[in-house]
């Protein structure tokens, strides 16, 4: 953090302004995160479905 006038400036560096936010690879890092724990729960859901009918029959 940078000094303000001898105090310490509690705004800076806060998510929005900081530079590992800015930088654009670690946001795909995490949007393709998301997007594989979205897929697998999908997937995991179309299972369970898929073993809930066969077990009806």
């Amino acid at each position: 953090m940078e000094s303000v006038s001898g105090r310490l400036s509690p705004a800076k560096g806060v998510l929005p302004d900081s530079p590992l936010f800015r930088f654009a690879p670690f946001r795909e890092f995490v949007m393709a995160d998301v997007a594989f724990v979205v897929t697998v729960i999908v997937l995991f859901a179309l299972v369970a479905l898929v073993a809930r009918g066969v077990a009806k029959l």
